[in-house]
């Protein structure tokens, strides 16, 4: 189980033509019998010739021993019974991180009249779900998707740049020729597949550019439903709040205090993979908030599968490093709505990810108001 989980929480890290007769027929007498114009062999003239050549049989059997029970249907497709994900209710909801209906751009107000430029805070909404088909055994996997992130877009001496929210060291990225379809680092995405492209609806409105479906030499992938939308809120370029993040093992001692946040993702995963004609396996619930700083990116996550639990938390900053722990945090405790989010997490049995042999602790808090 504890594999199971650890997987779902690395992500803090495509007919021929002619005669079917068979035997010859005899070219067509151009003399009928009786007009004298056959000399024939000392015969009678005009008696036919004594022994013509016969036709073959009128109807010849071409395939005189045929298969008397031929099977003309292959074996039909099994009757998998794939089911929808069932739901998973959390033992720890992050805040309101396992609220579905806090995923809609409609509990936020649109600043349609700051429409000169980008410049601004945002809030950008994903919801998807796919189905993934492996080449290989008869499975599926399903997962269902909800990102919420909130990022600054500033004017930084004439250049416009994006507050990165996906990994890497930089804390903001140049923000990207707008006129056609354009990347934003809002996600991390493993695959060249999914990376999410938006167009521009106006100053103050992007529309997400829906995914293909795709295969590769694993397996098939299909998007069965894709909901991507982004909108400004306010003219606020400066950070939102501040977070603190602290992790030790060995001799690895990471502590980042009251940095300032330029974007926060909260994100919901749920996942089940079945076996063709088995009962589904239980599905996975994966909850995540996620903190892009001035100097790094920090993470906390929780992920339940039945009953059982895991918490993990990373820091990205000059280096990554990412601590598990098989139940929840100690304490974790998490306060958020649309507008706020706050509270704190504490590790103190964990193990670190790369080396499951070694102890580790960590601690992560946050304040954050968004404009």
């Amino acid at each position: 189980m504890r594999h199971i989980l650890a997987l779902c929480l690395m992500f803090l890290l495509a007919a021929c033509g002619g005669d079917s007769s068979s035997g010859h027929k005899s070219a067509p007498d151009t003399n009928p019998p009786g007009d004298g114009g056959d000399t024939g062999d000392g015969d009678n003239p005009g008696d036919p010739d004594p022994d013509p050549d016969p036709d073959p049989d009128p109807d010849p059997d071409p395939d005189p021993d045929p298969d008397p029970d031929p099977d003309p249907d292959p074996d039909p497709e099994p009757d998998c019974n794939y089911q929808p994900v069932a739901e998973v209710t959390p033992l720890n909801t992050l805040g309101n991180t396992n609220n579905t209906v806090d995923y809609d751009l409609s509990l936020y107000n649109e600043r349609t009249d700051l429409n000169e430029n980008l410049v601004g805070t945002w809030v950008m909404v994903q919801k998807q779900s796919r189905t993934l088909t492996p080449s290989v055994g008869n499975s599926e996997k399903k997962r269902l998707r909800w990102q919420k992130s909130v990022f600054v877009i500033r004017d930084n001496a004439g250049q416009l740049e994006v507050a990165n929210c996906a990994s890497g060291a930089l804390t903001f990225t140049s923000l990207p020729d707008t006129s056609g379809h354009f990347i934003l680092p809002l996600f991390d995405s493993g695959s060249n597949y999914e990376q999410q492209r938006f167009s521009l609806s106006s100053n103050s409105h992007l529309l997400g550019v829906p995914m293909s479906d795709y295969s590769t030499g694993t397996g098939q992938t299909v998007f069965t439903s894709q909901y991507v939308e982004a909108i400004k809120i306010s003219a606020n370029t400066a950070a939102f709040g501040q977070h603190s993040v602290a992790i030790n093992y060995d001799t690895t001692e990471v502590d980042e205090a009251n940095q300032d946040v330029y974007c926060l993702t909260q994100q919901r995963d749920l996942s089940a993979t079945q076996l063709c004609a088995e009962a589904p396996q239980d599905s996975v619930l994966t909850l995540m908030i996620r903190t892009r700083s001035s100097t790094g990116r920090a993470s906390l996550a929780y992920s339940q599968q039945g009953q059982a639990e895991q918490t993990a938390m990373s820091s990205e900053y000059t280096e990554t490093h990412v601590i598990l722990q098989n139940n929840q945090a100690q304490p974790m405790s998490i306060n958020s709505s649309n507008s706020q989010l706050s509270g704190n997490a504490v590790l103190s049995e964990a193990k670190v990810l790369a080396n499951d042999s070694q102890d580790a602790t960590g601690s992560y808090s946050t304040t954050l108001t968004l404009p």
